[in-house]
């Protein structure tokens, strides 16, 4: 017998010639160390590819956790937007049928109306188009000279029929509210004006600018520029009287502008 060979015999059933081969040991510890080698490499994918499949399966639920999260929060501010637009709703309405507003409340509109101009899908209402008849925007920032003075009767030249803001000359002055122009031309005691019929009885008027830029029957949104201011007419310095009338009653406008 060869040193350093072992023999595998063969023996078949059918008692054929039995078969032997001579194996070197180098051989077959070589064969068996690769078999082994190749059981561990094995092993150790089905244990690695197991943890990425757990890993892969839990990150797929933290991310479907995170859409479900994620689409909860928007509809909860979106719910927030429609609360906070509701009550901007109701306390215009409340101003504007001449009910006490506080001054919390105006403040909570304010904050209310900040990036929210346009109402929520389903409140497209007759309240929602009183809303936008409300003229709750400033025309122009600048201080208050001459304040609204209502009649005492017949004469009362203590009459003032609107607000008096100074303005530098050629300052833009925009539309309070969203309406169509009823007059714009030239008048001896405002000079340059514009009217706006803003619908259910509501009107703003806007004096002594140097130039208009809009024209009778325009329609404008609130925030537009109509004109720029001046002094022009019966004037003795660059401002804008703003007026609002009520079913042709002049009201204070600070009654509708949002501080």
């Amino acid at each position: 017998m060869d040193k350093g060979k072992f023999s595998i015999i063969i023996v078949p059933h059918d008692l054929k010639k039995t078969r032997t081969f001579r194996v070197p040991y180098a051989l077959f510890y070589t064969i068996v160390g690769l078999v082994a080698a190749g059981l561990i490499v094995m092993m150790i994918f089905v244990a690695t590819y197991g943890t990425i499949l757990v890993k892969s399966r839990e990150a797929l639920i933290y991310k479907r956790q995170i859409e479900e999260l994620t689409k909860r929060q928007e509809q909860m501010g979106e719910l927030r937007r429609n609360l906070a637009q509701l009550r901007v709703m109701n306390l215009q309405v409340r101003r504007m049928l001449g009910l006490i507003v506080m001054p919390q409340d105006s403040v909570a509109m304010r904050e209310a109306e900040k990036g929210t101009s346009e109402l929520p899908q389903g409140l497209e209402t007759e309240q929602a188009s009183m809303l936008r008849a409300l003229p709750t925007f400033w025309p122009v920032r600048g201080f208050i000279t001459n304040r609204f003075r209502a009649a005492g009767g017949q004469g009362d030249s203590l009459f003032h029929g609107g607000v008096d803001i100074a303005v530098d000359r050629g300052a833009p002055v925009r539309a309070a509210a969203s309406g169509y122009v009823t007059e714009a031309g030239w008048n001896d005691s405002y000079g340059y004006y514009v009217q706006i019929d803003h619908g259910y009885g509501i009107k703003t008027l806007y004096a002594h600018a140097d130039m208009l830029v809009v024209i009778m029957g325009e329609r404008v949104a609130q925030g537009q520029t109509i004109a720029y201011s001046g002094n022009t007419g019966k004037s003795t310095a660059p401002h804008l009287h703003f007026q609002v009338t009520q079913n042709n009653i002049p009201v204070d406008p600070l009654k509708y502008l949002l501080q």
